[in-house]
């Protein structure tokens, strides 16, 4: 599998003409490389900007010796054209070069795009932490879908990745859902909602905080039988078992739904019971942990992050010190190289304590081997999602109307199609999915149906058509060499050697895919690839619109556009996988 793309080959020429014009002494860092308005080139660099002030000359004048010096270099020829605007530096791929990335889509199929960057180095990504006893809700979908598509897109960039729920199984909320099971007749309410068990749990739940909201008296009862439960009391934990197991066979219902890989590690909360002690003594041996008012605090002070409570005066842990637990269980016993938290940015706070106290315990020695992926909340219309108010939309309900309303759009636009319902169900995935993914994981977003259903714009939807096109025109080419009239099946062969400027513009965008999916495994930001395959869809339909394809008399350019149009669907294939969303061929 390549490793290697035009933007590191170019990395490398430039490095060597900087070593051999003696310039290399004169940068603090390697020189940017951008991806410039296709009119100037493929790539660009300024580096003969930030040289011409240290050095004092005009920016053209590095350039140009930098330009002449990469050319001489570029003994495979990658780079038609090296020019100079300025003070930058423009870089135009060869034809030839782009023809072979095509041959080389069409030879590795699925595999293209995959390489060995992460070879080596192991990262365990944690995301979709859901509680018990409480069904999966739109507040959960954007952990869980970005989760899912960053392991997929390390793993193909060679990485050691495994997957991790750190299901909530274990804290205050256990307290009062006993104590709710135990003083609200909680075995009736169950037994009502024989086919939902959790969804009476969650009303259980809910019910129970809205009566001890204003009654110091009752949560005190709660946080008690969370005590209990964490000293072993019999009864406690041969209810709280009984959730999780009910919880987890519902938790596997979800991840199925929503088509979400398979879990590598569930250990949830709990698990960390029996290695909570351990870190509490590594803190003391530091002298980091004191006591306060019947607590065990750090004081992060100095750090401006407060303080830390690990143990509350009742003598109940807190999910922090079972955060601590994980760092140091990841880093150490597993071995892992670096830790992802899939969490959304109101945790933000908490993970800087944690990660804080963690390196003043010496569980990480090195910044980079953990970090929070932290994201936007996501809201609907009407509002927060809350479930402790019960203000919730469980993902179940989600997907049953974006079902619901994907079969309508489809039957409107294709009513003869076959399997409706099943492409239905693939097209209400990918919008969701896709509604989430290509926003900026940073914003807070807003769900709405309109937006996320829609054929048109950068929407899963209209991806999936684009694909389902593309094999469309191909059926019609099978078609027509099967009759007679069109070119037969050809090998693989070297582009016409004139191209036109759409074939071109999808040859290039065919050529950024690899290093779309090494930027995204860098910044973790999934719109990157959804924009990059929104971009490829539209030069595609450009392409289609202006450029004969079946059509065409010369057969050997037919046969190209052909291959060209095939690439272009396997990459959006490839792209979809990543994001955790089908391609269908027929829509």
């Amino acid at each position: 599998m390549p490793s290697e793309t035009s933007k590191l080959y170019l990395e490398h020429l430039l490095a060597s003409s900087l070593s051999e014009l003696k310039l290399t002494s004169h940068l603090d860092r390697s020189p940017d490389i951008t991806v410039p308005d296709q009119r100037f080139g493929d790539y660009a660099t300024n580096v003969s900007l930030i040289l011409a002030k240290k050095l004092k000359v005009a920016p053209p004048e590095v350039a140009q010796k930098i330009s002449e010096a990469v050319q001489k270099i570029d003994a495979k020829k990658v780079f038609a054209e090296v020019t100079v605007a300025g003070g930058f530096i423009n870089f135009r791929l060869s034809q030839e070069y782009l023809s072979g990335n095509l041959n080389k889509i069409l030879e590795q199929g699925d595999l293209f795009g995959c390489s060995i960057t992460g070879q080596g180095k192991s990262v365990v990504v944690e995301y979709f932490q859901n509680n018990v006893a409480k069904p999966p809700h739109v507040g959960h979908l954007r952990s869980a879908v970005i989760g899912d598509c960053l392991l997929r897109i390390l793993k193909s960039q060679g990485f050691k990745a495994v997957s991790d729920t750190h299901i909530g199984d274990w804290g205050t909320q256990f307290g009062i859902l006993i104590w709710a099971y135990k003083h609200l007749e909680g075995d009736k309410i169950v037994a009502s909602h024989p086919a939902d068990y959790i969804t009476a749990l969650n009303r259980l739940y809910v019910d129970a905080n809205t009566m001890i909201e204003n009654k110091e008296e009752l949560r005190e009862q709660a946080k008690q039988e969370f005590a209990k439960l964490e000293k072993g009391d019999t009864e406690n934990r041969r209810l709280w078992q009984k959730f999780v197991d009910l919880s987890l066979g519902d938790f596997e219902r979800y991840r199925q739904l929503l088509e979400v890989l398979p879990f590598g590690h569930n250990m949830g909360e709990s698990f960390y019971e029996d290695k909570m002690p351990g870190v509490l003594s590594d803190l003391k041996l530091k002298g980091l942990l004191v006591e306060s008012q019947g607590a065990q605090i750090v004081d992060l002070e100095d750090k401006k992050l407060g303080v830390a409570v690990l143990v509350k005066s009742d003598g109940a842990t807190t999910y922090l010190l079972r955060d601590l637990a994980t760092v140091k269980y990841r880093l150490g016993e597993m071995h892992i190289s670096k830790a992802l938290y899939v969490v959304d940015n109101r945790q933000s706070h908490h993970f800087d304590q944690v990660f804080e106290i963690s390196a003043r315990a010496g569980y990480i020695t090195d910044p980079a081997a953990v970090q929070h992926v932290d994201f936007g909340f996501m809201s609907l219309p009407e509002g927060a999602i809350s479930t402790r108010k019960g203000t919730t939309v469980s993902l179940q309900n989600l997907f049953d109307e974006a079902e619901k309303r994907a079969l309508k759009i489809i039957e409107a636009k294709n009513p003869e199609l076959e399997n409706k319902n099943a492409v239905a169900r693939l097209v209400a995935l990918a919008a969701i999915k896709y509604f989430d993914l290509s926003h900026n994981r940073k914003t807070e977003i807003v769900f709405t149906w309109d937006k996320a259903l829609s054929f048109e714009g950068n929407t899963g939807p209209y991806l999936q058509y684009t694909h389902a096109r593309i094999h469309g025109i191909l059926r019609k080419a099978a078609g027509n060499r099967q009759q007679g009239t069109g070119s037969r099946e050809q090998a693989i062969e070297p582009a016409p050697l004139s191209l036109m400027p759409h074939e071109l513009g999808v040859l290039r965008k065919l050529n950024q895919y690899s290093e779309v999916l090494q930027q995204v495994a860098q910044d973790y930001l999934p719109n990157q690839l959804c924009n990059y395959l929104f971009e490829l869809s539209q030069a595609f339909n450009s392409f289609y619109q202006e450029v004969p394809v079946l059509q065409e008399k010369d057969e050997a350019l037919r046969s190209f556009r052909l291959r060209l149009i095939t690439a272009t669907a396997q990459v959006i294939k490839n792209g979809l996988y990543l994001l955790g969303i089908e391609a269908p061929e027929e829509m």
